[in-house]
């Protein structure tokens, strides 16, 4: 018996052995499994963290890519003038006197585009003049498209393009001489507008032929007039188109306007001098250039005229002829040039003036030109200029501030530079 229980007990002992072997491998199948989910959770966690760690700096590097990009979508550029003149006289010709300044024609200029997308771009011009106490003023600021035709639309504030170098009017650098020729240049006084133009070029195998349509309205402030009044230009229409073959470009322009102002008198005097009311204004002109990259001959003429106005049918404010031509020659970076001008106000016999006004739009002159360019480098240029005025036939000759004087010779020097 007791043997038997020996027996029995030793199968009791193996048999709770087996059965804690049993549960210790339970145990640590268990704590395996446990270690395995912790693990699993861990390396899942882990690759979130890092997965959430990289999205952010690829956002990081997105912002860095959209801000490159924008940067790379804005081109900025400049130029600026400084001149310095003086004149034989005080007639004031191109805003000079006996005294040396470098007021009159010394000026600095900004300009932005922006690549809104391939097609479209937004374009902004601010020019800040001595003469104007470096108030800066925004001649150009416009949002343009190009349609797939070719067709370009621009809408905003636009350069109004009265003349072969009316785009740029404000960059001396990229002109042949020190100053446009005032005669033509100077007389009509706005230079922008506020509006829409449509552009569209016609390419051939040599040439190309552009097409400009625009309206829109602008306006001259009394600051500028010289008169205290402001002149408001509304419906304007105008037309130009450019044909260029190889070196030379044919152009004509057209334009249209009405005029509206306050009545400006002579000071200390009850006599008007301008007092538009729903005055219709013309302006024509033609101009034609030759450059083949050495010898370089450029001409104008153009024609304004203004119909109603203070005292009569054809009212106070002139119309005017006016003429220039030009030629000059490379000779590597140094570049002489002449010019030859005219102008002349064409209704003299048709306006009821008193002799007050006639003395202030009646106006005469003769104007030769002799400059010479050296361009420093690809971005710089220094330019000289000697111009005689004369033949004002007892008027003015145009120049506001002239009183007595039958000619004037004025003195010019100005740097010039774009960046």
């Amino acid at each position: 018996m007791s043997k038997q229980i020996a027996i029995d007990g030793s199968k009791t002992v193996s048999t709770v052995r087996s059965i804690r072997l049993q549960k210790t491998t339970a145990t640590l199948s268990l704590a395996a499994c446990i270690s395995a989910a912790l693990f699993s959770s861990y390396t899942a966690a882990e690759q979130l963290r890092r997965v959430q760690l990289l999205e952010e700096q690829v956002s990081v590097l997105e912002e860095q890519q959209a801000e490159t990009n924008r940067v790379n979508n804005v081109t900025v550029n400049g130029f600026f003038t400084l001149s310095a003149g003086m004149a034989s006289n005080d007639a004031g010709y191109a805003g000079y006197d006996k005294t040396l300044d470098y007021v009159p024609e010394t000026k600095v200029g900004l300009q932005a585009a922006f690549e809104v997308t391939e097609s479209t771009f937004l374009i902004a011009q601010l020019v800040a003049r001595a003469e104007q106490h470096w108030r800066p003023e925004m001649e150009w600021a416009f949002l343009s498209h190009t349609f797939d035709n070719d067709l370009t639309v621009r809408a905003g504030r636009l350069r109004v393009p009265l003349y072969m170098y009316s785009d740029y009017l404000e960059v001396n650098f990229a002109q042949p001489w020190l100053r446009p020729p005032e005669e033509v240049y100077a007389v009509v006084p706005v230079s922008s507008y506020e509006g829409i133009d449509f552009v569209y070029t016609i390419p051939f195998d040599e040439a190309e032929w552009q097409f400009q349509a625009y309206t829109g309205v602008g306006s001259d402030p009394d600051e500028e007039t010289g008169f205290g009044t402001d002149v408001e230009y509304d419906d304007v229409i105008g037309l130009a188109s450019t044909f260029s073959y190889n070196s030379f470009s044919v152009r004509a322009s057209y334009v249209m306007t009405t005029l509206n102002s306050g009545q400006a008198n002579v000071p200390g005097m009850d006599i008007p001098l301008i007092n538009f009311t729903d005055a219709d204004a013309r302006f024509i002109g033609l101009g034609v250039s030759y450059d083949d990259g050495d010898l370089l001959v450029v001409a104008e003429w153009t024609k304004s005229e203004v119909d109603g106005g203070a005292t009569s049918a054809e009212g106070n404010w002139p119309d005017v002829d006016s003429a220039y031509i030009t030629a000059a020659y490379r000779f590597g970076n140094i570049t002489p040039y002449m010019t030859y001008a005219i102008m002349e106000t064409t209704d003299d016999n048709e306006r009821d003036l008193n002799p007050v006004n006639k003395a202030v739009f009646n106006a005469v002159r003769s104007t030769y030109s002799a400059g010479l360019r050296y361009d420093i480098n690809a971005n710089m240029a220094l330019k000289f200029d000697v111009t005689y005025s004369d033949d004002f036939a007892d008027t003015n000759g145009g120049l506001t501030g002239n009183i007595g004087e039958e000619d004037t010779m004025v003195y010019t020097t100005s740097l010039n530079m774009v960046f």
